[in-house]
Order: structure tokens, then sequence, then C-alpha cells
């Protein structure tokens, strides 16, 4: 049994133990098993995304959400009233 210890492009990743044997195949593996693999160590043996791969492999955005018709924007939100004044 070997350990692959792996990381992902969020820096997460994890420990897979397992009977593959050859590094090569357990690259493949984690690449197909886990979303965003950026590196794959095992005992001496170091496999990393090239580097302009890793600039292509970015965490998904999240889309702005337009407000609401009839809503109030911070920027158009009228100051407060002077409750002291």
């Amino acid at each position: 049994m070997k350990s692959y210890l792996f990381t992902t492009e969020t820096d997460r990743g994890g420990v897979m133990l397992c009977e593959i044997e050859d590094f090569d195949t357990a690259v493949k593996y984690l690449c197909n098993r886990f979303d965003g693999v950026v590196k794959i160590e095992s005992a001496e043996q170091v496999w990393e995304l090239p580097e302009a791969d890793k600039l292509a492999v970015q965490a998904p955005t999240v889309p702005e959400i337009a407000a609401p018709a009839g809503s109030v924007t911070p920027d158009a939100a009228p100051e407060p009233a002077d409750l002291f004044g």
C-alpha cells in the first residue's frame, strides 16, 4: 500500500492510501478523481501542474447579482435623520 499527498489550487487536498504502486498511474487517478489538483507527492517523487496550467485553473468566480428593480443601492441610500439634533 502506498500513500500519495495531493494539493489543490485552493490549498486543500489530502492523503490517498491505495494499492496503486505506479506513481504516474496515481497522478492520473488523482487528477481525474479530484478537481484542481496542482501537486502530488509520494516519498521522493513529486508531480506539479505546469505554471501555465496553474493560471488556467482558477476557482469559479461568483457572478454579481443585480439588485431587484426598485431597491435602494448603498450609493443611492438617503442620509440617516439626525435623531439627537
